[in-house]
């Protein structure tokens, strides 16, 4: 057999061999892309004694939405161990060592993302988009009275939030199994505080959880594991 002929056939053998490998990939392509829907959760959103859970559905061109839902729940010792007062009515000394300070709420989110610059999957890459959120947490702090007699008061109270804004991030599905979503961004919140004017401020029970009652420009930021299906 000739040199030319031997060389032709190799030829011929490796297109072969590369267009079968091309529909493979192509089909792996439409596996990959056809993943749209994913779960996530925010270790993030653990700093604030918040479970948040997102679902997130690719619509089209480049589009999806993402809904997020957040239970917060907290506990802690209202007074260090041994704390006491005098009660002049009974005559006695009253231990505090067991009031506990308590919160709870939860919030929703919704937001929309526009990809681009995008890798494999349909819901990976480089995006941006709108976000709205509502949030309500309720309080039960005890503190020692400033005005009269030193003696503890219990303040109920919550905090209620709108904010609304736009998130810049970048996701990657990971083995079309994984996704990681990292971003940042900010909007305008309004919030409405219901505690009375003798809660003192200045003596939070809960400092993160309770310093969210500001209305004004709010930073976001923080980041998203789960997997697509």
């Amino acid at each position: 057999m000739s040199k030319s002929g031997i060389f032709l056939k190799t030829t011929l053998l490796g297109i072969i061999l590369l267009g079968y490998n091309t529909t493979l990939f192509a089909q792996d392509e439409e596996v990959f892309k056809a993943k749209k829907n994913s779960f996530k959760f925010s270790p993030t959103a653990f700093f604030a004694s918040t479970f948040a859970l997102s679902y997130e559905r690719y619509l089209s061109q480049s589009l999806s939405m993402q809904l997020t839902g957040g239970i917060m729940a907290a506990s802690k010792d209202a007074f260090s161990n041994e704390y006491s007062y005098y009660n002049a009515g009974s005559n006695t000394t009253v231990y505090l060592d067991n009031v506990k300070n308590n919160a709870a709420g939860g919030l929703v989110d919704f937001s929309f993302r526009f990809f681009f610059l995008k890798s494999k999957s349909v819901m990976s890459g480089l995006y941006a988009g709108p976000y709205g959120r509502y949030c309500k947490n309720k309080f039960e702090i005890t503190q020692m009275s400033k005005i009269g007699l030193i003696q503890p008061v219990e303040y109920k109270y919550q905090i209620e939030s709108y904010e609304g804004g736009v998130l810049f991030g970048w996701q990657w599905v990971a083995g079309n199994a994984f996704v990681m979503d990292i971003y940042v961004g900010g909007g305008l919140k309004i919030s409405q505080n219901t505690a009375p004017a003798s809660y003192d401020s200045n003596d939070r029970g809960f400092l993160i959880l309770e310093s969210q009652d500001y209305t004004g420009i709010t930073p976001k930021g923080g980041l998203r594991v789960g997997f697509v299906f």
